[in-house]
């Protein structure tokens, strides 16, 4: 009864008086919110999916409303919860395992199709070890590839944060340097060797790193890590390697997150940053390369934005407009915990805004 509602809803607001509309678009619809737009966790009781779509769509001009409704149909990129944990339970295995096997194998010239050698060699268990791991927010999932390491993260070599401060520091190094001495590697120094920044989504790169030209400084996260490890003496600095998995990102982030991380490591002498990235989003997915002159225009349109949401955090991007999100980066891409504001604005408009977001995002500052 209650999709039933919904759907005669949605029918009013889009004027669709011929059953042969509904019928065509409808089904496409509920079975989109059944696997996965109904989760949206910022989705409340009595308020899914098809009731959100029918709100969002009655905020726009009659003849802007086919224009929004082919938006979310052809474009919407959703990567739900349950994708991202798979994302997360792959990582271990697939990526950070072998990281491990590609450098004992290259530091003992082992070749690489020798993966028993490889992975019964002393090495490979002392880098395990060794390796730190570190959420670079709470989308880090850090519990989940601890997990999903069955056993092999202990709970001394993990920390939801990147902000280390030094009591915590000092506890970690405490508990590595009896893990190596009860495994029969022990070490008049312990320091990690293998440092592993975790997170699940960027669409620019901005906040992992960017140079501030005034201040004529780096700035970001990975900036901060660099010099809190060093600083903490965490890392051993005869050898480490530091490698930043991103869950999903966009090749945009990937390409920019590379470039500057070279010049701040390099600047500085630090060992570069490796970035992984498990599930890449192509430049192909942007709406700015749309050739729909209406999307376009849609998306273009002034009153379908709120300028109120640009703040100093938004401006960090390099831009005053928020009708393409953080950065200009006009993706449709929405989470299934949250959008990133570097998707249109029409997704992630806060919902106590006019006009709001499909699928209403939650600020990590208070940005308004």
């Amino acid at each position: 009864m209650r999709d039933q509602n919904a759907a005669k809803l949605l029918a009013k607001v889009m004027e669709w008086e011929d059953l042969e509309t509904v019928h065509q678009i409808l089904p496409t619809l509920q079975l989109l919110a059944d696997f996965k737009y109904d989760h949206y966790q910022r989705f409340g009781p009595g308020c899914r999916f098809i009731e959100s779509l029918a709100l969002w769509l009655h905020q726009f001009a009659p003849e802007d409303r086919t224009t929004a409704l082919q938006l979310v149909l052809d474009h919407l990129v959703f990567i739900s919860d349950a994708e991202l944990s798979h994302l997360v339970r792959i990582a271990y295995r697939d990526w950070i395992v072998q990281e491990r096997m590609r450098l004992v194998s290259e530091e003992f010239e082992i070749p690489s199709f020798k993966v028993r050698e490889i992975m019964s060699h002393q090495r490979f268990e002392q880098l395990r070890m060794t390796s730190l791991y570190l959420g670079l927010s709470d989308g880090a999932r850090t519990n989940e590839l601890r997990r999903a390491s069955d056993g092999e993260i202990g709970n001394e070599q993990i920390w939801q944060a990147y902000e280390l401060g030094d009591e915590k520091a000092g506890d970690m190094l405490h508990d590595l340097e009896s893990s190596l001495k009860d495994a029969g590697f022990a070490s008049p120094m312990p320091r990690f060797n293998l440092i592993w920044l975790l997170d699940d989504f960027s669409g620019s790169g901005n906040t992992y790193i960017r140079y501030d030209g005034v201040a004529r400084k780096f700035k970001g996260k990975v900036p901060k890590i660099y010099q809190r490890l060093h600083q903490s003496g965490m890392v051993d600095p005869s050898h480490y390697e530091v490698f930043l998995m991103l869950y999903t990102a966009t090749r945009q982030a990937i390409d920019h997150i590379e470039y500057w991380s070279e010049r701040f490591t390099t600047d500085n002498g630090f060992k570069p940053l490796q970035v992984r990235v498990l599930c890449p989003i192509e430049p192909e997915v942007s709406l700015s390369r749309s050739t729909d002159s209406r999307l376009r225009a849609f998306l273009a349109n002034p009153a379908y934005c709120n300028k109120e949401v640009v703040d100093k955090h938004f401006r960090v991007g390099g831009t005053e407009d928020a009708s393409l999100g953080f950065a200009g980066c006009a993706l449709p891409v929405v989470l299934g915990h949250n959008t990133p504001n570097n998707s249109v604005y029409l997704f992630w408009g806060p919902e106590q805004f006019k006009p709001h977001g499909l699928f209403p995002r939650v600020s990590r500052h208070r940005e308004f």
